[in-house]
């Protein structure tokens, strides 16, 4: 493989963005299901690319791109950061345990699901396939990347196509279901900012924002005349990445049985680089948003090319459990929406509640934009109570991520022990929310009816 066929893939997903991007502007169906532009050019990249016609010549390292640009993600999560406070962190109890137990309950109830209902189905099903509806519903394109590299190495490389299949499921079934129960929830005057999902800005349907209503993407903390700012930034996520690399191999080198994910050590050292930036006074030249720019880039290229690359084989050879699975978890999302989400918030438990529902279904941004069709002008604090929960609920997700693949490929009696301790957190988080009334199961808070 060449620079050059490097240069053909990245032009070819631009091109696929692009066409994503015009036909999310054009098409009516692909607006008012808010189908992302990167998911829409994926699916073309998919019909066109080397899994099905093969008229676009992309090159056999398609579906590597994913662990790179995760990486890339990881590396930025951390910098430029402000800490929270703690009037931020005041009364987010039960819009933490809205985000964190669903996160908890799919991988428990997953695992639950393949090894005492699939596995008996489907004899020779991976013990791990457990892991595949968190990975993908919760996690999204970014995890199923990132858990798929994990188990490459241990002989199982065919999760990476399944833990997307199962992200891109997850994100389609997030939007149209959720735009679904928004219908329902406005028939029912469950919501309280709008009468309609038609009232939705043009701009949120079509993606092209009207010249009076641009903002600008970020601050320009260097001078271009030294070096240019989005290559200042670009050039902090992209060493930061290298060492993560570094670091990976390193650890592998010396301890062969031991393997750290390059996106683990990516985060390691985004707040390493935190730390010195902060340390330095070097951090008021980082501009968060340019951070934020460059991980959502990074973000869309992932999604592309991890569609995009899907083989339809290794999807259609495991159809049924994967079936199962889907719905199974689709509904839990929904049981989880209705029961939990309506008694843990004092306002608005409908936005609020369809954000975190967007969440539980692949990415924030899912989430944001059922929000926002509910709640054009973010008076619910959906958005910022979900910054501050992601970031408390984050060392967790990690964990999630990295400690069971690592404990189910023992065999054994692992794959049992680990089931046990995610519903042991569960059941822990549950009491506790119970306790600090956090959630209040049949109970409406605040001042709202039912």
């Amino acid at each position: 493989m060449s620079l050059w066929d490097v240069l053909i893939d990245a032009g070819l997903m631009g091109l696929l963005l692009l066409v994503g991007q015009f036909l999310r502007a054009k098409v009516k169906l692909f607006q008012n299901l808010l189908m992302p532009a990167s998911l829409i050019g994926g699916f073309i990249g998919l019909i066109l690319g080397p899994g099905v016609l093969n008229i676009l010549p992309f090159s056999d390292q398609l579906s590597g791109y994913a662990g790179i640009l995760i990486a890339v993600v990881f590396a930025c999560t951390p910098i430029g950061d402000e800490p929270m406070s703690k009037e931020d962190i005041k009364g987010v109890g039960g819009f933490f345990y809205q985000n964190t137990g669903i996160l908890i309950l799919q991988y428990a109830a997953g695992m639950t699901l393949a090894l005492g209902v699939l596995n008996k189905i489907w004899p020779n099903l991976n013990d791990g396939f457990g892991l595949l509806m968190a990975t993908g519903f919760y996690g999204g394109h970014g995890t199923a990347a990132a858990v798929g590299a994990v188990y490459k190495d241990y002989g199982w490389p065919e999760f990476f196509d399944l833990g997307n299949a199962s992200a891109t499921v997850g994100l389609v079934g997030g939007i149209v279901i959720g735009m679904a129960l928004i219908n329902w929830g406005t028939r029912k005057g469950y919501t309280i900012y709008v009468n309609s999902p038609k009232e939705l800005p043009e701009e949120i349907r079509t993606g092209l924002i009207p010249k009076d209503k641009q903002k600008r993407a970020g601050k320009i903390t260097v001078s271009n005349m030294s070096l240019d700012p989005l290559v200042f930034h670009l050039a902090i996520a992209l060493f930061v990445t290298l060492l993560g690399k570094w670091f990976s191999g390193l650890i592998k080198g010396y301890v062969s049985w031991l393997s750290i994910p390059v996106f683990v050590s990516a985060l390691i050292f985004g707040y390493l680089a935190q730390f010195v930036l902060k340390k330095t006074g070097s951090v008021e030249y980082v501009d968060r948003g340019t951070m934020q720019r460059i991980s959502s880039s990074a973000t869309d290229l992932l999604v592309l090319s991890a569609v995009a690359s899907l083989k339809l084989d290794v999807i259609a050879a495991n159809f049924g459990p994967l079936l199962i699975s889907f719905i199974f978890g689709l509904v839990l999302n929904i049981v989880w929406f209705l029961y939990v989400s309506k008694y843990t918030s004092s306002r608005a438990w409908f936005e609020r509640g369809i954000m975190n529902y967007g969440r539980s279904n692949g990415v924030i941004a899912t989430g944001v934009l059922l929000n926002r069709v509910v709640d054009p002008d973010q008076k619910s604090r959906g958005l910022e109570d979900t910054g501050i929960t992601d970031l408390l609920n984050r060392p967790i997700a990690i964990a999630l991520q990295v400690l069971p693949p690592l404990f189910i490929v023992l065999g054994g009696k692992w794959p049992q022990y680990t089931t046990l301790a995610m519903w042991a957190a569960f059941i822990v988080l549950t009491v506790s929310a119970l306790i600090f009334k956090w959630w209040t199961p049949g109970k409406m808070q605040g001042n709202q009816k039912k």
